[in-house]
């Protein structure tokens, strides 16, 4: 129905009030139609009104959130706003970063954040972390030490997100002492390292075979009182069942049934070839059990391992039985 209201308006010669062009256009964006938003504000400003930052702002934050917008097109709508006299704000900036990010155009939101400077606005923690992330993602670890290195010269007080997307980029070079005198540092500096820290850093200790760190990791996480998610437990399991570190792995693997975690099927499955290949058979029904109880299914492979293994034990029908019917 806008379309043809706009047009007898037209017809009628009736001019549109400047409030009349805020609730199309807002209304517009919540529709994610930017494009006709966009549209719409170029001729609200044909029609003499001033440009309305509120309304820029609601443009860039719907346009941001589109999947069908390429980070091209923000662009071009970022440079005609500004063209037109708008004064982005620090979420302005960051919503577009994030949107570039996102997007794969790492160097542009490295160029917004430039331009960010430029305009006499200084940039937060979280316009760093955005584009700090940007650059692991791509692998430009020179540009994140640089990025780093110019927050604390600004003064900018990283936070545990910060620290979180530096240490993974340190991960990722696997200089670990680097990372690991990072998180003493942030201790140091009143900012507490949280699960995903200690998460990032346990996945590196295990690709790099020095399973006394990650020992000594698991251990200071309990002291310090930080809760192991399901993405920890999986880390650690993963680890200790790839390094055939069944024991470990089974301890944990308790622990984690009693928080009502459960395991990924190729790791479980893994355990119970293991431990038939090592002669735990018993052990490894047992575990079955435990694990059935929880409505776990496990893969075909665990099966497969326990049926060519019953030859080696004398257990009743029986017993094996009963381990099916928990299923």
């Amino acid at each position: 129905m806008v379309p043809n209201v706009l047009l007898k308006s037209q017809h009628m010669s009736v001019r549109f009030e400047e409030s009349t062009f805020r609730v199309l256009i807002k209304a517009l964006c919540g529709m994610k139609m930017v494009g006709y938003a966009v549209k719409m504000m170029k001729i609200l400003i044909d029609d003499g009104f001033s440009l309305d930052a509120e309304i820029c702002s609601s443009i860039i934050s719907s346009m941001c959130k589109q999947s069908d917008l390429t980070g091209t097109d923000a662009l071009v709508v970022w440079g005609d706003m500004k063209k037109l006299g708008f004064s982005p704000g620090v979420m302005d900036y960051t919503n577009l970063m994030r949107f570039l990010v996102k997007e794969g155009k790492v160097m542009d939101a490295f160029e917004i954040l430039n331009q960010m400077k430029k305009d006499g606005i200084k940039p937060d923690s979280v316009c760093y972390t955005i584009v700090m992330n940007g650059t692991v993602k791509e692998g430009d670890y020179v540009k994140l030490d640089e990025l780093f290195e110019e927050m604390l010269i600004l003064g900018i007080i990283p936070d545990v997100y910060t620290y979180n997307v530096y240490i993974n980029g340190l991960c990722k070079q696997n200089n670990l002492d680097d990372a690991l005198k990072i998180v003493a540092s942030m201790e140091d500096l009143g900012c507490e390292p949280n699960v995903v820290t200690y998460n990032t850093l346990l996945g590196a200790l295990f690709m790099a075979d020095d399973l006394s760190k990650v020992r000594g990791l698991v251990k200071e996480m309990r002291m310090k009182g930080i809760e192991m998610n399901l993405h920890t437990y999986r880390i650690i399991l993963d680890g200790f069942v790839g390094k055939d570190e069944i024991q470990e792995a089974c301890v944990l693997l308790e622990e984690m049934l009693e928080k009502c975690f459960y395991p990924r099927s190729s790791a479980f499955d893994d355990i119970i070839v293991q431990m038939c290949q090592k002669g735990l058979i018993t052990e490894a029904l047992e575990l079955m059990k435990k694990i059935a109880a929880k409505k776990f299914i496990p893969g075909a492979r665990a099966w497969e391992a326990l049926i060519n293994s019953t030859s080696e034990l004398s257990y009743s029908q029986a017993s094996f039985s009963g381990l099916l019917r928990t299923q």
